[in-house]
């Protein structure tokens, strides 16, 4: 009997045991805190529009989160969050539908949609970006109320070769008026051999796209003098010029900034124009302004030809001479 009465009371006792930790398991479950019995609230932030909603919540469900917040969704309306189950921390957006009016072909009806863009709109509407577009941006902002027009397509690759126009370096000339440009060397077109996607609806190209670009020939820049200082990579100015050989003056043939004389190379008064400045003389061609001159005072230039007979020929003139800034 004694040991009858041993072994039901430790049936008991283990019995007590299952017991009283189902039922603490049970208030965890509920969100109690086991130590002080308590229910734990999680913070959590809900966007609604421009609105921000802080909400303390002991929910894991977003959707009881939002019937406790008394917020309402219409059947159009969505709602995202930045996790799973609700956590303390978590972030709820809802995304309100807004009615659109999508037209095709003259027929109109209203879609709600919770798109940002117009593309996004026309997509929520059912139809198949692949054949249908919008004739508005399609990455444009859609607007509560706005009515799309939409419009069948079907696409072509067309290749195309193209002249590259000519572009000018530009010079500023103080004599000229601001809006007066004049050419002084002729440039020429280049040629570019170009894919292009063609967006066609009722046999037109309503649009094109790029796909591939290749330069063949890039052509040549042109000269131009212009008024506007805007844009010039330096400034013209007529000047007297001669010319001398790389033998004259002491005859040893190296520069002021000893450099080597020859052609190329120009003699300029250093308080017009500083020494190392590059230039361009129309006839002549490019140089660096590397030597000076006893006479070569002001608005005087001297350029250096390879022979005396260069030099001879060349004479005195008055010339336009193009500086870089």
């Amino acid at each position: 009997m004694a040991v009858f009465s041993m072994k039901k009371a430790r049936a008991i006792f283990l019995g007590t045991i299952i017991i009283t930790s189902t039922m603490m398991n049970s208030v965890s479950a509920f969100g109690i805190n086991e130590t002080n019995n308590k229910i734990e609230y999680k913070s959590i932030s809900i966007y609604d529009g421009d609105k921000k909603i802080p909400f303390k919540t002991n929910e894991s469900d977003y959707r009881k989160v939002l019937d406790a917040a008394g917020i309402k969704l219409s059947s159009y309306d969505k709602f995202w969050s930045s996790s799973g189950n609700v956590e303390d921390g978590s972030v709820l957006v809802i995304e309100r539908a807004i009615p659109v009016k999508i037209n095709y072909k003259g027929s109109v009806r209203v879609i709600y949609t919770t798109q940002q863009t117009v593309q996004g709109a026309v997509n929520d509407a059912g139809y198949d970006w692949h054949k249908v577009m919008p004739v508005e941006d399609g990455l444009s902002r859609v607007r509560s109320g706005m009515e799309i027009h939409v419009i069948p397509y079907e696409v072509k690759i067309v290749e195309k070769t193209e002249e590259i126009p000519v572009s000018y370096v530009k010079w500023y000339d103080s004599t000229l008026n601001s809006d007066e440009q004049v050419v002084v060397q002729e440039g020429r077109t280049g040629i570019r051999n170009t894919r292009v996607e063609e967006f066609i609806s009722d046999g037109k190209v309503i649009k094109t796209e790029v796909l591939k670009s290749k330069v063949i020939d890039e052509g040549e820049k042109g000269i131009a003098k212009t008024g506007n200082q805007n844009g010039t990579v330096g400034w013209v100015k007529v000047m007297s010029a001669t010319a001398y050989h790389p033998m004259d003056g002491d005859g040893r043939g190296i520069t002021a900034t000893g450099t080597r004389a020859g052609h190329g190379v120009v003699a300029v008064d250093p308080s017009v124009i500083p020494l190392g400045s590059k230039v361009y003389v129309p006839g002549y061609g490019e140089a660096v302004a590397e030597d000076t001159g006893g006479a070569i005072i002001g608005d005087r230039i001297d350029l250096c030809m390879d022979t005396y007979y260069d030099c001879y020929a060349f004479g005195r003139k008055n010339i336009e001479v193009f500086v870089q800034y």
